[in-house]
């Protein structure tokens, strides 16, 4: 049975739809939440399946110059903790 991996990692707020578009377009790879606007703190609940996914499309983001930094994972299925 696949676990829950969070993926998290600071975005500017312009660039959450983006993220969220790009995660549904690979055929919900991930769900993309909003800890704190303020900050940009996202987090991406994958499955230990797609998380590498994930890691990869965030990366390809940051080589076209979408902002992303602070990337770390955890695998837990507490999703209602960041």
């Amino acid at each position: 049975m696949p676990h829950t991996v969070k993926v998290k990692c600071n975005i500017m707020k312009k660039d959450v739809i983006l993220l969220n578009s790009i995660m549904d377009s690979y055929e919900n790879i991930a769900i993309v939440r909003t800890v704190d606007a303020k900050t940009g703190s996202v987090v991406l609940y994958a499955t230990d399946n797609t998380y590498k996914t994930v890691l990869r499309v965030l990366d390809e983001l940051k080589q076209d110059g979408v902002y992303i930094e602070n990337i770390s994972t955890q695998e837990s299925e507490n999703v209602d903790e960041w």
